[in-house]
């Protein structure tokens, strides 16, 4: 009954078969064949394949005859016929198995001590046709490897030479092509190899004023027998037209050799460049022509917009004064040698006249730098818009709402002035919709938005998971120019995630160093998470030059990992003092540290304002993963805490925030390269 229930199927098979008309010549009719296993590629050591040999004609399995043999000069492998048995079960009827004995081939390979190698196996069918098969055989030699730091190669019209280092295994084996973008040689380049590792290429000249050209440098290093690997370059070089580099101490720290080139604009003879400006001593901002290597005549900026001509190293000239660290859209005009710029700033900003409110502090950063932080919260209300920046807080002292109230999670208002849920009970009376008397002395409370500058709306929250200002995965260009794609850093979480190496865990969150303006004056940015850090940092040299036994600090501890898994110790004895906290949880040396970290309280909307003189928690601008919706598009703040006013443990971690829900103070940083 099997047999039959098989002939019948298959019978049924052939006849839906013949209700279609194939055009054989569709049909792949050539001679093939197969190996089973199909490996290709072999280990290093000795090694004895077989596999079995199955040769088709057309759609069908032949019975044709073969023969194999190892076509290039391989003594180290051997080739022969020999016989498997092979077991197969029918589609159809899984109950049944036939085991046939089939011919097969044999490869026995010797050892490779070697690099990667490759042999070619040929079968010869009986009716003449001819089949390669490629293998390949690892070496216990490593394969050819190269890499380059080098991100481009740019030239200047007249031409020239440039120096590119590679690293490599291959020793001094390797050569080097040049390829235009429509794939023909580029005659233009050459190269000579300098030592192992390096090699000068040189650029002829380019009289074509319209534009410049390029091409594709191609570093190959190894051979066939040892194996091979290669690393591409991009080559430009510009138009045959004066072009301008700019550098210097002010102008980011940017050396010569890394110079900015400024670009043209319709205007003959005037250039432009966004760019970090930056305060020095000398405030130096100078401009080759044609040039990124150190020769005279140059340009500098000078005073009263004036751009002087530097005939020499020695020749003087009176610099501009550069008042803040910042992003300036420069022009230049090289026809009547004069310059001008305007800030790159937020619409909300605090102005340069609200500066004197702030007193300010430097503290050493990890680097050895000097940070300078605001010491007292940001209280800036927007000046004369309506609705203001963030709230006053509320004054009282419970350690908790302190009975004013807070919205169900979907009573949440939509807009600022939202008559129909906002509750006069709990709201302020500076937003006019309010009864609550308000306190701004120490700093004022904002939304995520608000402090990002994206908004104003008197520190009211529209949704529990409301919509963030920065979208994961846009880009974000922060207040020193750097460009940053918004990502999520890991919460405690997923500790794991951060490696306790401050260095590598900033290359793996960049935004951990972001300098965002907010609301910030112009010069200053939103402290970030490096900038928590490094006053940490600051606080363990303290403790050192101090000898503080109370609330030492460990500079081992200073790390985001630390930070974001239970908070950094003792550090919360350093940014209390003593006139708002008291001794008893206070460093002796917490006044003198002078980080006045008020406990100005904050709010959350479905519970009011709270915890002030009690309590307080910062914005830190930093996207981190929280308990919100999978497919939400944007993270949740982070937040800093410190403990309250009555415990003396450490500061709390660093953790998420719901930014619709929170409302929360924060402090400028002074930006820095």
């Amino acid at each position: 009954m099997k047999y039959i229930k098989f002939l019948v199927l298959c019978a049924a098979v052939m006849g839906l078969a013949s209700c279609h008309e194939v055009d054989i010549t569709e049909r792949d009719m050539t001679t093939r064949v197969s190996l089973s296993p199909a490996t290709t590629e072999f280990a290093a050591t000795a090694t004895t394949f077989v596999a079995a040999v199955q040769v088709n004609s057309g759609s069908l399995l032949s019975d044709l005859g073969w023969e194999a043999e190892i076509t290039s000069s391989t003594p180290w492998v051997t080739v022969s016929k020999t016989t498997v048995e092979q077991t197969f079960t029918p589609t159809f009827d899984k109950e049944s198995s036939y085991t046939n004995v089939v011919e097969a081939v044999e490869l026995k390979i010797a050892a490779n001590s070697e690099y990667k190698r490759t042999f070619e196996l040929t079968f010869t069918i009986a009716d003449g046709t001819v089949v390669p098969f490629t293998f390949t055989q690892l070496g216990q030699k490593a394969d050819a490897a190269v890499s380059t730091d080098r991100k481009n190669i740019e030239f200047l019209a007249m031409g020239g030479s440039e120096v590119v280092e590679y690293t490599t295994n291959m020793g001094d084996v390797a050569s080097f092509t040049f390829t235009n973008g429509d794939g023909s040689a580029a005659t233009w380049l050459s190269a000579e190899a300098v030592e192992v590792g390096k090699v000068k290429v040189t650029a002829t000249e380019w009289t074509n004023k319209e534009s410049g050209r390029s091409a594709t440098m191609v570093i190959t290093v190894g051979t066939a027998a040892t194996s091979t690997a290669s690393v591409s370059i991009p080559v430009s070089q510009l138009a045959a037209e004066d072009h301008y580099f700019l550098y210097g101490a002010s102008a980011g720290d940017i050396a010569i050799k890394d110079a900015v080139q400024m670009e043209k604009t319709e205007a003959d003879g005037v250039f432009v460049l966004t760019n970090f400006f930056c305060e020095e001593p000398k405030n130096e901002v100078l401009i080759n022509k044609n040039s990124r290597e150190l020769s005279y005549p140059c340009y500098a900026l000078a005073a009263d917009g004036k751009v002087a001509v530097l005939e020499s190293a020695s020749t003087a000239y009176t610099a501009p004064v550069i008042e803040a660290n910042g992003l300036r859209a420069l022009t230049v005009n090289f026809n009547d040698l004069t310059w001008s710029w305007e800030r790159i700033t937020t619409q909300y900003a605090m102005p340069d006249s609200e500066l004197a409110n702030y007193p300010t502090k430097a503290y050493i950063a990890r680097d050895g730098s000097m940070k300078v932080w605001m010491v007292r919260h940001m209280a800036w209300d927007g000046g004369d818009i309506n609705p203001k920046l963030g709230s006053g807080m509320v004054k009282h002292t419970g350690n908790g709402s302190g009975g004013t109230g807070g919205y169900a999670a979907a009573d949440f208002p939509t807009v600022w002035n939202d008559v129909a849920k906002l509750n006069p009970a709990w709201e302020t009376k500076e937003s006019g919709l309010g009864n609550l008397e308000t306190y701004s002395d120490d700093g004022r409370i904002y939304t995520y938005h608000e402090m990002l500058g994206y908004d104003a709306r008197f520190g009211i929250g529209y949704a529990r998971y409301e919509q963030g200002p920065w979208v994961l995965g846009e880009k974000f260009t922060d207040a020193r120019g750097t460009t940053y794609t918004i990502a999520e850093a890991p919460l405690k979480a997923q500790i794991d995630q951060y490696t306790g190496d401050n260095a590598k865990d900033e290359e793996l969150y960049p935004m951990l160093k972001v300098q965002a303006q907010g609301i910030c004056p112009y010069g200053w940015h939103v402290a970030n998470t490096a900038d928590w850090i490094d006053l940490f940092y600051a606080m363990s040299q303290a403790t050192i030059e101090k000898g503080e036994t109370k609330y030492p600090v460990k500079a081992e501890d200073c790390t985001y990992k630390q930070f974001i898994n239970g908070g950094v110790p003792n550090t919360n004895g350093w940014l209390r003092n003593t006139e708002y906290w008291g001794t008893e949880y206070s460093s002796q040396y917490a006044d003198e540290f002078g980080f006045n970290y008020y406990p100005i309280g904050y709010r959350y909307m479905t519970q009011g304002f709270q915890n002030w003189s009690m309590r307080i928690q910062s914005w830190v601008p930093l996207p981190m993963a929280g308990s919100k919706p999978a497919d939400y598009p944007s993270a949740g703040g982070a937040r800093f805490n410190v403990i309250n006013k009555t415990n003396s443990a450490h500061c709390a971690p660093l953790a998420n925030l719901d930014i619709g829900q929170a409302v929360c103070p924060f402090r400028c940083v002074k930006n820095y390269k």
